[in-house]
């Protein structure tokens, strides 16, 4: 074995002392910088002067000056050209930077560098996995401890949800596939759900056709019911066999939470009609976290213990590090506990040997062990209940995360991002300059979305509303552009834009909140400088060409 001399690495305590004054002036500066570069790849390319530090011949920096000062130069560079998404003007998508307790267990998890698959190599994220599964299986209020299982992205949780179910409901699909088996399995989603939906249907061979996707009940509601009720007949009665609906806690446009008891009581009646089984899944990676506020659980999410399972991403409401996010099945209606291992698990026998059992003379555990989390029981292997095998030690950055803000401060986190987009779209909806896309009366949401009216354009149309009514679709497309553009290049606050073609919406800005120090205030100072844009934009020409004074 050879051993390194102390000179020939960097070791990380030596490393962080390093880049403490890189990382101090950065976090100094982040109230003031600007949020985003708004700068073009070509620009950013050239701004990180790549060389050829990546060609097979290049041996690295070996003289330690030189290499001090090329690792602080890095840096440097990297943050520099970077998004600063610790800002709380950084509201351009769901998720949020995160805090100091945040970046400390991510941290961590780089030290530990270790695979959440078997017990042996990750004992303690095993054990803080099973305890974040359990603690959010009460929250949700599922009747019985559930199964669960952290992965990468509330994509990759819905894709799980939708495998597991197929190969739960159907498992001759498992061992044959859904050609050999003769069975042709239908989705139901609403228009306005997540792409990974459709993304799963094709990765599952299913294919878009085999995706119905179903109306909503107006622009900012949730799916039709009545509309969900009609598809699945007319899917039994055309020789397919409904077997997964997908509903939406927080849509990603407007943050919308689909009925979910009224969409239950169809699929309920639809089984009973036909003697089948159907998965109901609630894609929570957004607005899941409404579970933590007793408010707007009850409000927002009634009916989600009925379900047969649930995705929720901590890493965008609650500042979790990116990436964490879960997938819980409910063990009811024969599902149990061990649903994810019986619906993916292959028992590799390389991998999943038996959990380390407990020597003879060691102490019996003065507490009741839930079931699976038995020494050598079946979740000490929680690789086995993924479509996939090894995964980041996720666990224990929401473990840490959660014990330290406690439930308590992971709902005043929820809450105040529910009440900052109240406050936001009541500021807003009193100025003549913004017409919102959706009323007040549609709160509570995660999201406010509006458009803009500047002067000369109001002394024409009379307001948002008039200005809307006249379908003037490329007006409003341009004035959208033309702000979201000033404000981009002055890289004061970061929002985004985009149009709903399911209800013939042209684009309009977008702003999700969900920093714990968003307040009044800043809410305010947004307004004035959205405002300050829009009072400068100038309509000319037959093609409303839109430009800043």
């Amino acid at each position: 074995m050879t051993v390194l001399a102390e000179s020939d690495l960097l070791d990380l305590v030596s490393l962080l002392d390093l880049l403490r004054p890189t990382l101090s002036a950065y976090f100094e500066a982040l109230p003031n910088d600007k949020v985003t570069l708004a700068a073009a790849p070509s620009v950013v390319r050239s701004n990180l002067q790549f060389g050829d530090e990546l060609t097979p011949t290049s041996s690295g920096t070996v003289n330690s000056q030189s290499r001090n000062q090329d690792i602080i130069q890095l840096f440097q560079s990297i943050l520099d050209n970077s998004t600063k998404t610790a800002s709380p003007r950084f509201l351009d998508k769901l998720y949020t930077g995160s805090d100091a307790i945040g970046q400390a267990s991510e941290l961590l998890l780089a030290i530990l560098n270790t695979n959440s698959h078997v017990f042996s190599v990750s004992p303690v994220a095993t054990l803080m996995e099973h305890e974040c599964i359990a603690a959010l299986s009460a929250l949700v209020g599922f009747p019985t401890l559930c199964s669960g299982i952290f992965l990468p992205g509330g994509s990759h949780s819905n894709l799980t949800a939708m495998t597991s179910a197929r190969n739960l409901l159907y498992p001759q699909i498992k061992l044959k596939g859904a050609v050999r088996a003769g069975i042709s399995l239908s989705i139901f989603t609403s228009v306005e759900s997540h792409y990974s939906i459709d993304k799963a249907a094709i990765a599952l061979g299913l294919g878009l056709e085999g995706l119905i996707k179903l109306p909503v009940s107006g622009v900012g509601l949730g799916m039709d019911p009545a509309a969900l009720h009609r598809a699945m007949i007319n899917s039994v009665e055309n020789g397919d066999t409904p077997f997964f609906v997908n509903l939406t806690a927080g849509t990603t446009i407007f943050s919308t939470y689909d009925a979910i008891q009224e969409c239950l009581n169809v699929v309920r009646a639809v089984e009973d009609q036909y003697g089948i089984r159907v998965w109901v899944h609630v894609d929570g990676s957004y607005g899941g976290p409404a579970i933590f506020s007793p408010t707007h659980r009850k409000a927002l999410l009634n009916g989600l213990e009925c379900v047969d399972s649930f995705t929720i991403s901590p890493h965008k409401i609650l500042g979790v590090p990116l990436q964490c996010s879960l997938l819980l099945v409910n063990s009811h209606r024969g599902n149990g506990r061990d649903a994810l291992w019986r619906a993916n698990g292959l028992s590799a026998d390389y991998l999943f040997h038996d959990s380390i059992a407990p020597e003879s003379s060691a102490a019996k555990p003065t507490f009741k062990i839930r079931e699976g989390e038995e020494d050598c029981g079946f979740m000490m292997g929680l690789g086995d209940a993924t479509i996939g095998c090894g995964r980041r030690t996720d666990s224990i950055k929401l473990y840490i995360s959660w014990k330290y803000h406690g439930s308590l401060g992971f709902q005043k986190r929820v809450e105040n991002a529910f009440s900052s987009v109240d406050y936001l779209a009541r500021k807003l909806n009193e100025s003549p300059y913004f017409h919102l896309v959706l009323p007040l009366s549609s709160l509570p949401r995660l999201s406010v979305s509006f458009w803009c009216v500047p002067p000369s354009i109001l002394a024409n149309y009379g307001s948002g509303r008039s200005l809307l009514e006249s379908q003037s679709s490329i007006l409003l497309k341009n004035i959208t552009a033309a702000v979201h553009s000033e404000l981009s290049k002055r890289g004061t606050y970061m929002i985004d834009y985009m149009g709903l073609s399911s209800q013939n919406l042209p684009p309009f800005l977008r702003v999700s909140m969900s920093h714990p120090r968003i307040d009044e205030s800043f809410v305010n100072g947004l307004v004035e400088e959205l405002e300050g844009i829009v009072l400068t934009c100038r309509v000319t020409g037959e093609d409303c060409v839109v430009d800043l004074q």
